[in-house]
């Protein structure tokens, strides 16, 4: 008798971006790498999604409606998500960087940033990373 194949599980990527254009842009950048992503406009929706607590890794913009992308990782973490989390931002300072790193961020990347930065923050190729399903 064969046991069937563990299927791969692709390291899940939630975004959070209010900018439609950047958003779809980022989205297909990401999925490019072999990561599966959910997109979403708030992070209201994110927080509240069942997928964001599963999520290998959090890629969110500061400033965004209903509260900044600060707030937003603490909630996530709240709601028992892990992994790693990249704060983007068109505001960059030297504080808002060590606020964000000590709130959990493993990234600051001030837009505009390189296709590679983002990249390099993710981490390694999802193939590399990816678990296989316990049967």
């Amino acid at each position: 008798m064969m046991e069937a194949a563990n299927p791969i599980v692709p390291c899940q990527v939630i975004l959070v971006e209010d900018d439609d254009a950047l958003r779809r842009s980022l989205q297909l950048l990401i999925t490019g790498q072999g990561y599966e992503v959910m997109a979403f406009s708030s992070p209201k929706a994110a927080v509240s999604s069942p997928a964001a607590a599963s999520a290998s890794c959090l890629v969110i913009d500061y400033l965004l409606p209903q509260y900044d992308g600060i707030e937003a990782l603490r909630l996530f973490r709240a709601g028992g998500a892990g992994g790693r989390a990249i704060l983007m931002t068109a505001y960059h300072t030297p504080e808002l960087q060590d606020v964000a790193l000590r709130a959990g961020f493993t990234a600051v990347l001030p837009k505009p940033f390189r296709t590679e930065d983002l990249i390099r923050a993710l981490g390694n190729s999802p193939s590399s990373r990816a678990m296989p399903v316990p049967s």
